[in-house]
C-alpha cells in the first residue's frame, strides 16, 4: 500500500513539476505549428514564446526542439533567424540532442553552423553523440566529429 501511495505522490509531483516549468500547446497552436507556414505561427505564438518549454503529452519541447523533431523547416528556419536560444534545454534534451535522436542531419548541421554547443550534456552525462549512437543514427554521429 505504501509504494502506491508514495508511486502515485511521485507521479503527482512530476506532472505537478513539468506543468510548472512547462507550457500547454494550445490546439490553435498546435495547428499553425502543423502547417509550417510562418505567418500562422507568427499568429499564434508570441516571439516571447520562442524559448519557453511546452508540454506535449508527457515530454516538453522548445518551439525549435519541436520544429526538429516533425521537420518543420519553414519554422525552424523562422526560429533560427529570429535568435532563439539554440542550447535551450527542454525535459532534459537540446535541440541539437532532439536532432540526433531522430537523425534530422541537415538541421543539426544547420544548429552546428548558427553555433550549437555539441559537447553539452544532460542529466544523465549523455551528449547528441550519444544520442546519435543510442538511436542508431550513424550520419549524425559523422556530423558532430
Amino acid at each position: 500500500m505504501k509504494k502506491i501511495i508514495s508511486t502515485t505522490l511521485v507521479f503527482g509531483f512530476f506532472l505537478f513539476a513539468n506543468s510548472l516549468f512547462a507550457q500547454e500547446i494550445s490546439k490553435e497552436q498546435m495547428l499553425a505549428f502543423q502547417s509550417d507556414k510562418v505567418e500562422s505561427f507568427k499568429t499564434a505564438f508570441s516571439k516571447e514564446d520562442y524559448d519557453k518549454c511546452f508540454a506535449v503529452k508527457e515530454n516538453s519541447y522548445s518551439l525549435l526542439s519541436y520544429s526538429i523533431k516533425y521537420e518543420r523547416k519553414n519554422i525552424f528556419n523562422h526560429l533560427l533567424n529570429s535568435g532563439v536560444d539554440i542550447n535551450k534545454s527542454c525535459d532534459n534534451q537540446t535541440p541539437l540532442m532532439v536532432a540526433a535522436r531522430y537523425g534530422k542531419v541537415e538541421l543539426g548541421k544547420a544548429l552546428i553552423k548558427k553555433g550549437a554547443n555539441k559537447n553539452t550534456k544532460n542529466n544523465s552525462g549523455e551528449t547528441a553523440k550519444d544520442f546519435s549512437a543510442k538511436y542508431k543514427h550513424p550520419e549524425f554521429a559523422a556530423v558532430l566529429k
